[in-house]
């Protein structure tokens, strides 16, 4: 086969300047030249220019291609690499992808674009650094906490490819973590808990004390989703029947300061911000869905207050 450099073009597909700026830096060598100086290609020489056009394609780059041509390396080793290469930029690409949706969806100021679009390029270690910052100042000087070593044991962990829901969950998570408000309502609840211990309240309540909060969950979600107002004789009723669960559970009598106590406890314990930062960490994770019963809580705080 003898093909000049226009009949090599017609035949790959390559622009003429291409397959010029290839041969003159070796990485296709033309078979001979004409005494008039123009360039020949033979079957050789077409198969490597194919092979060039094609591993070009697929986005590796000439250095690459040049070890492969001169067999320093193998085909294989060096699609492997650009496999992994482009398994990344696909998950970069599937990030700002969400990014771009959620502030469609939800609108944003500037400053929160940065955020969002910053986070969203964050390396595994990044999120990392940064769930750390928040666990640090939110559990400082009470790192023994129960609660911290459960929270660390929950980090989010978001997968090679995750779902447009999880991506969304990871977005808001950092929004949650960063705000201070948030991380002073958490530290609120971490010096509440360390008071009642070290008031002799134990670590772990017993079963009579989970059967009452689970009591309050199930009949509060109830009471939320019969419209029941908590300071109606139904309402009244169900909170009469869950202290008194409680109080027999804590060995305390059912009266108006324990009440007071009572309310003023589950409400600094219940938080709509906080219950949501673990179902974003369970989405992030992967874990099943969870049903909120902070509305169930607030509802019984608001029936102790009127009673």
């Amino acid at each position: 086969m003898d093909l000049s450099i226009g009949e090599a073009a017609r035949l790959t597909g390559l622009p003429v300047k291409t397959i010029r700026y290839y041969s003159d830096i070796g990485l296709v060598p033309e078979a001979w030249r004409t005494d008039a100086g123009y360039r020949r290609f033979d079957s050789a020489g077409l198969a490597r220019l194919e092979l060039v056009r094609t591993l070009r394609e697929l986005g590796i780059d000439l250095a690459s291609i040049r070890l492969i041509a001169q067999t320093r390396t193998s085909l294989e080793a060096v699609a492997r690499a650009h496999a992994e290469a482009i398994d990344l930029q696909i998950h970069r690409l599937t990030l700002r992808r969400s990014v771009l949706r959620a502030i469609a969806r939800n609108g944003a100021h500037p400053e929160e674009v940065q955020r969002m679009t910053a986070f969203a390029r964050a390396s595994a270690d990044e999120a990392n650094r940064m769930m750390e910052a928040f666990l640090a100042a939110v559990f400082a000087d009470h790192e023994d906490d129960p609660f911290a070593a459960r929270m660390r044991a929950a980090l989010p962990v978001l997968p090679p490819e995750p779902s447009e829901t999880q991506i969304d969950a990871w977005i808001e998570l950092a929004a949650l973590v960063e705000d201070p408000t948030f991380r002073g309502r958490v530290r609120e609840m971490v010096v509440a808990g360390q008071g009642r211990r070290s008031s002799s309240v134990p670590d772990e309540p017993d079963a009579a004390a989970q059967a009452a909060n689970q009591a309050v969950a199930e009949r509060g979600v109830e009471a939320v989703h019969r419209g029941i107002t908590p300071g109606s004789p139904e309402g009244v009723a169900i909170v009469d029947e869950l202290v008194g669960r409680f109080s027999s559970a804590e060995g305390r009598n059912d009266d108006a300061p324990y009440r007071f106590e009572l309310a003023e406890r589950l409400a600094t314990f219940s938080d709509r911000r906080v219950e949501r930062y673990w179902q974003l960490i369970g989405a992030i994770n992967g874990w099943p869905a969870q049903p909120s019963i902070v509305p169930a809580y607030e509802w019984f705080v608001a029936a102790l207050r009127s009673s």
